[in-house]
């Protein structure tokens, strides 16, 4: 008889580096290890900061060993798109790991993939080159 193994898809958190400060945005189910990483939680723009890379590894360690994929993003701009500002992005701005203000547009860093995708099908283009 042969075995199969079956390798389970861990969930994947993408830590962006913005201005020399690393982050990510993620909801966790899990109050211990909410508690464990709360140090680091920045409640107004609930997203995780981590202000060095021995903060970050530190961080990234204790998500890998608890069955989360961490991922460090160094390049952000196929995560970024442009919304404009009078439009609906409140799902959006959940979403995202950094927002700012550009003329008549938001402009926001997707935590993923998935939601630079959704942002495109509620109207968000990607970001032009500065």
């Amino acid at each position: 008889m042969t075995s199969i193994e079956i390798t389970q898809q861990r969930p994947r958190i993408n830590f962006f580096k913005l201005n020399k400060v690393y982050y990510f945005k993620h909801f966790f189910d899990d109050p211990e290890l909410f508690r464990e990483l709360e140090p680091y939680y920045e409640k107004a723009s609930y997203r995780f900061k981590m202000a060095s890379a021995g903060a970050r590894n530190k961080v990234m360690k204790l998500l890998d060993r608890k069955g989360f994929d961490p991922n460090i993003i160094e390049y952000p701009a196929p995560y970024t798109v442009e919304i404009g500002k009078y439009q609906n992005y409140g799902e959006l701005l959940k979403n995202s790991v950094e927002s700012y203000p550009l003329r008549d547009k938001v402009v926001l860093v997707m935590k993923d993939l998935v939601w630079v995708e959704q942002a495109l099908v509620m109207g968000a283009k990607k970001q032009e080159q500065q």
